[in-house]
C-alpha cells in the first residue's frame, strides 16, 4: 500500500477561521451532491483549542452564510456546506484517507493511501492546479487507518445500532430514517437506541484527537 502526506494552503473558509480563532480542526468529507442547481458537501469535524476560542469558532461557523446546516455536539460539528471544495476534486475513488484532514495555522494536512503510487502522484499534480501543495512523504507502508483505533471498542449493541443507522440513511442529508424508526427496527426503546448511537459516535469521534499529534 502506498501512502502520501501533503501540506496544502488554499482559499478555504474553514482555514481562515482556524487562524482567526487560534484553533485546529480535524475532519473528514463525507459526501457531495447537487440540488436545485447548487453544490453541497457534508463534513464531520472536531475542534481543538482553548474553550473560548472553540466556542467563538463554532459561533462563527453557525453564522456563516455558506453553512446550510450545522449540528453541534460538544466539540463535534456535522456540517452541510454550500459551494465547491476545489481540492476535493483531485480526490477520486482510487484513494482513501489514512487520517482525518488536519486544519491548523492556515494549512491543511492530508494523509491518503492507495494501492497504486501513480494514483497519489496524480492527486498531487491535480491539487497543485488549485492550491499550494507540498508533498511531505510518499512511500510504501502498512497504514493504521484511523477507524481501526475506535471501531473495535464499540460494544455489540453500539455496533449494531451504528451499522443500522448507516444502512438506513440516518447520516445522510436529508435523513432517510428517524431515531424512532431505527428503534422499531432494532426492537428497542427509542431512548435506548439513541444512547447506543451517541456512545458509538463519541467513541468513533475520539479518533480525531490522535491525528493532531
Amino acid at each position: 500500500m502506498w501512502v502520501g502526506k501533503f501540506k496544502i494552503q488554499h482559499d478555504d473558509w474553514v482555514l481562515e477561521k482556524t487562524v482567526t480563532h487560534n484553533i485546529s480542526v480535524t475532519g473528514v468529507p463525507l459526501s457531495s451532491f447537487h440540488k436545485n442547481g447548487k453544490h453541497y458537501h457534508t463534513a464531520v469535524t472536531f475542534v481543538h483549542g482553548k474553550e473560548k476560542n472553540k466556542n467563538d469558532f463554532i459561533t462563527s461557523v453557525k453564522n456563516d452564510a455558506r453553512v446550510a446546516k450545522c449540528s453541534v455536539h460538544g466539540d463535534q460539528l456535522l456540517l452541510l456546506i454550500e459551494g465547491e471544495d476545489a481540492v476535493s476534486h483531485a480526490f477520486d475513488a482510487s484513494l482513501f484517507f489514512v487520517q482525518p484532514v488536519l486544519m491548523k495555522e492556515g494549512y491543511e494536512f492530508w494523509e491518503i493511501g492507495s494501492w497504486e503510487k501513480k494514483n497519489i502522484t496524480a492527486f498531487f499534480e491535480k491539487a497543485k492546479d488549485v492550491a499550494d501543495v507540498q508533498m511531505l512523504k510518499l512511500r510504501k507502508e502498512n497504514p493504521g487507518v484511523f477507524v481501526q483505533h475506535s471501531v473495535p471498542t464499540l460494544t455489540a449493541k453500539q455496533r449494531t445500532a451504528f451499522d443500522l443507522a448507516q444502512a438506513h440513511g440516518y447520516y445522510e442529508y436529508p435523513r432517510r430514517v428517524s431515531v424512532k424508526e431505527l428503534a422499531e427496527k432494532m426492537n428497542v426503546p427509542r431512548t435506548t437506541l439513541q444512547e447506543h448511537l451517541r456512545k458509538a459516535e463519541a467513541k468513533i469521534m475520539r479518533i480525531f484527537l490522535h491525528s493532531t499529534n
